[in-house]
């Protein structure tokens, strides 16, 4: 029985993780862990985990010392945070480092203390419009994963994602909403001037604009038309990387799939070298 482990087990891209793991190994024993504290009645464990740690939060990095040192066969991290709610060409040196902190080097330390076969992390398509101008010091923190994939295959794996609708992905909503209230970025007020005449609520109007981004950006490509990408398309860029797939990044939208073996060449709003802020 190989055994795994999930920083993030309650999200999405988690639970994706799990579904992929079990149909692939029913008897594979799972650890997830979550950023909460353990309830009387245990109902805050994760879903399809074998076993769940608790209090793993990664604004604390003293609290990997939680996990057990076992060998597990892969690590899947999920958690990404970081500064956001700005245009990617306003990030400052700071906020990169902040989301490199949380959503970086944390993955980075765990493989390198467990020393997993493999290691899967989670990016996004950062160079997109809809990104562009409020992703802010995230787009970094991505760039920073898919790097360290591709030059360490071996080692390290990226699932890159389309926008899918998330705990996380409220939360990002909310925090664009409140920017547009006194931001100096114009590409913020354009995008709220979008939503106002969108006459819906900011969530839905940001995930429309995502998928028109999103199809856009790539639904020449293929025959099948776009669509919005949910857990069920994280499960199947899992399986694939379980089952054998030795590309560094997969992408995985809405029904699309294909896979990179090399970065995108960044637009000029990517005005800072994140090796020089790892």
């Amino acid at each position: 029985m190989q055994s795994y482990l999930i920083i993030g087990g309650n999200s999405v891209a988690g639970q994706g993780s799990v579904q992929a793991i079990r149909n692939f190994e029913s008897n594979a024993i799972v650890h997830a862990t979550t950023s909460t504290a353990k309830q009387a009645d245990d109902s805050s464990g994760i879903a399809e985990a074998d076993k769940t740690l608790y209090g793993i939060d990664l604004s604390k990095p003293e609290t990997l010392d939680l996990i057990p040192a076992e060998k597990y066969k892969m690590i899947i991290f999920t958690p990404a945070f970081g500064p956001i709610g700005y245009p990617i060409a306003s990030t400052p040196e700071s906020d990169v480092k902040e989301a490199l902190r949380f959503s970086y080097h944390p993955m980075v330390e765990l493989s390198n203390r467990l020393n997993p076969d493999l290691t899967i992390g989670f990016t996004a398509f950062y160079w997109l419009p809809h990104t562009l101008s409020a992703y802010g010091s995230m787009a970094y923190a991505k760039i920073a994963q898919e790097i360290l994939a591709v030059e360490n295959s071996n080692h390290f794996r990226m699932i890159r994602a389309g926008s899918f609708v998330s705990k996380a992905t409220r939360g990002i909503g909310l925090l664009l909403q409140r920017a547009l209230r006194d931001t100096p970025h114009a590409a913020i007020r354009d995008l709220g001037e979008k939503w106002k005449a969108s006459g819906k609520k900011f969530a839905d109007f940001f995930f429309d604009y995502a998928c028109e981004c999103e199809k856009e950006a790539f639904g020449a490509g293929f025959d099948r038309p776009h669509r919005q990408t949910n857990q069920s398309d994280i499960e199947r860029g899992v399986s694939m990387v379980l089952k054998g797939d030795t590309a560094p990044i997969i992408n995985v939208l809405g029904d699309w799939t294909w896979t990179d073996d090399k970065l995108k060449p960044l637009p000029a709003d990517f005005r800072l070298n994140v090796r020089e802020l790892l």
